[in-house]
């Protein structure tokens, strides 16, 4: 078993947070599904907090990485979910849980500046900057569980303003210079940040703007639209643990979705098409299901496959190259 913890990858947190978000977007569904997500995504939670105490080295190391650096602040915004689950049973350590999370990713953000901002180059960033910036919004989603809505509200429009700015840089580096292969399923992260930020904004405003909701919903379809024309060549490539990037944003996105109609339909707009919409919805909350336990299911044979030989897999390729030995199929 230490040899399997030795060999889990910070991205595992971003399969974690994607379990998570499943759960609560099933939850009306079932309550089962709801707690057995939750169970899957603290165990493998638990896989990553374990190699930070196993091996600090290794996590020292991979922090030399700009986006191995920026992708675990999944970490962090798992801890936000699964502090969610625990809130109905055991109020203050969820509180406990959901406050060190947050303040662990500001932490992570100060530093994240600090080492990488400072030196900027546009060709080492990548769509794991928003995840840095704009994933503390996860935050504000979740403040409403410990009645702290007034700071989830400056957060969504701190993590707003960032997404804004970083849409812009992460965009040009797409326009200007090419991505390697391990790090071409991060493009599906360009479908979580405006969807999160509809989220949070609904989750932390009592009456949300109409045109605002409306005008983040049609934007984050059609980033979600962007995404999915371009995953095909994404799901083809033999297994990089950048294919964590496929279960939150796809999850976020079905979530946002959903709770745009419901805020319109409570502000008594007249939604055009609205059954169509709620047939939307419904169909990429499957479809978010589907990818999320594709994805988990690739992790469990990454991490517990029977041994055939073995293989290199890269996790990040720019900055400091790292890559981990695999056992292959």
């Amino acid at each position: 078993m230490r040899e399997k913890i030795k060999s889990v990858p910070i991205p595992t947190a971003g399969v974690a947070l994607g379990l998570a978000a499943l759960g609560n977007l099933l939850a009306p569904y079932s309550e089962v599904v709801h707690y057995g997500c939750g169970l899957l995504s603290f165990f493998l939670a638990a896989m990553l907090a374990a190699k930070m105490i196993m091996f600090p080295s290794m996590i020292r190391d991979d922090f030399k990485n700009s986006i191995l650096a920026s992708v675990s602040a999944t970490f962090f915004m798992t801890l936000m979910q699964l502090a969610g689950y625990l809130a109905p049973f055991a109020i203050a350590p969820a509180f406990g849980l959901w406050c060190a999370a947050v303040v662990g990713h500001f932490g992570l953000m100060a530093w994240f500046t600090g080492s990488y901002i400072r030196r900027f180059q546009l060709k080492e960033v990548f769509p794991t900057y928003f995840i840095c910036y704009v994933g503390i919004i996860v935050a504000s989603v979740t403040s409403p569980n410990f009645g702290m809505e007034a700071l989830g509200s400056v957060i969504f429009w701190f993590g707003f303003v960032c997404y804004l700015v970083l849409l812009a840089v992460i965009t040009a580096r797409y326009l200007k210079h090419e991505i390697p292969e391990p790090a071409r399923p991060l493009f599906c992260i360009y479908a979580a940040p405006m969807s999160l930020s509809l989220a949070g904004y609904l989750a932390v405003t009592p009456n949300p703007n109409p045109l605002f909701v409306a005008v983040l919903a049609v934007l984050a379809q059609a980033l979600f639209a962007l995404v999915l024309f371009h995953l095909p060549k994404f799901v083809a490539l033999k297994f990089y643990p950048s294919y964590a990037a496929m279960t939150f944003p796809f999850v976020i996105t079905a979530t946002a979705l959903g709770k745009a109609l419901a805020a319109l339909t409570a502000a008594g707009v007249a939604v055009p098409f609205l059954e169509a919409f709620q047939v939307l919805a419904f169909v990429e909350t499957a479809f978010a299901t589907f990818m999320v336990f594709y994805v988990f299911t690739h992790y469990m044979k990454f991490f517990f496959g029977t041994p055939k030989g073995h293989e290199v897999v890269e996790l990040a390729p720019v900055a400091m190259p790292v890559a981990i030995e695999l056992d292959a199929e």
